[in-house]
């Protein structure tokens, strides 16, 4: 019988260490994750913390699983909101989560672009924001970023000709923001985003250029991408006082001394671009 106790008991703190993390790929993958957890709702509650839903997973599945994981911090969200007439099912279980980190597809929350971010009221508990919308810091579409005063880290795609400067100036200067990613496209080179910065006034050490292509890279690191750009902002601290030059420049340094290795990008997170 305590033979039977402790294998028991292994096989619980197991199964929390598996269901801590979880990535859902698909909306089969979904089905089977609800079914394994949908009769033991306290433990679903208890043991997944972080969370990654794809855009093949179903909204209406989303939801229950949002439901069940009532304890959930770190949410990737790239399903597809097709609720056009009637409330995204998502909404209601996304507002009671616990969530400090939200990595999200603004299409998974909102039927158009529309979107106006400080209507939910999860977006003012998060600390950590991701948006991978393209058009997210466009001029003419505001989402109300500057009115997310207690984020501390910010993500988003950036687009030299199409991005808002003077939103980017607002935002830096409304909020408590530690670490603003920027994300350009492959075809974008990086001293060109940086000269196109500097040019609108912003020299900021918070402010850090990543190359969407290197995503993969940044996720698997350790820390991820919120943990190497604070490591590049904490280095700029460091520098400044050693008159290397303005924030931007030791960007450009340690940038070049911290190229990638495409070999080493695990392919199994390609679900996650």
């Amino acid at each position: 019988m305590d033979l039977y106790c402790e294998a028991d008991g292994v096989f619980i703190r197991v199964q929390k260490i598996v269901y801590h993390s979880v990535i859902l790929h698909s909306d089969a993958a979904a089905r089977c994750f609800i079914a394994s957890l949908e009769h033991r709702p306290q433990f679903a509650a208890s043991a997944v913390r972080t969370l990654h839903m794809g855009v093949a997973v179903r909204n209406n599945n989303a939801a229950k699983i949002l439901n069940l994981c009532k304890g959930i911090t770190d949410l990737t969200l790239r399903v597809v909101c097709h609720h056009i007439l009637t409330k995204n099912p998502v909404i209601e279980p996304l507002e009671a989560l616990p969530l400090t980190s939200l990595s999200a597809d603004l299409s998974a929350i909102f039927h158009d672009r529309r979107s106006y971010l400080p209507n939910l009221q999860i977006v003012h508990r998060i600390t950590h924001l991701h948006l991978t919308n393209a058009w997210a810091c466009w001029e003419g579409i505001p989402i109300g970023l500057p009115r997310l005063i207690q984020l501390t880290h910010l993500s988003v795609p950036w687009n030299a000709s199409r991005s808002d400067i003077n939103l980017l100036h607002e935002i830096m200067k409304s909020t408590n923001l530690k670490v603003v990613v920027l994300w350009r496209s492959e075809s974008e080179k990086h001293n060109a985003l940086v000269e196109c910065l500097r040019r609108g006034g912003l020299k900021d050490r918070r402010i850090v250029c990543f190359c969407s292509a290197q995503y993969l890279y940044y996720y698997s690191i350790h820390g991820g991408f919120w943990g190497y750009a604070e490591n590049l902002v904490k280095w700029r601290e460091e520098v400044e006082g050693m008159s290397v030059g303005s924030p931007l420049q030791c960007s450009t340094l340690l940038n070049k001394m911290y190229q990638p290795i495409r070999l080493r990008v695990l392919l199994t997170w390609g679900c996650l671009l």
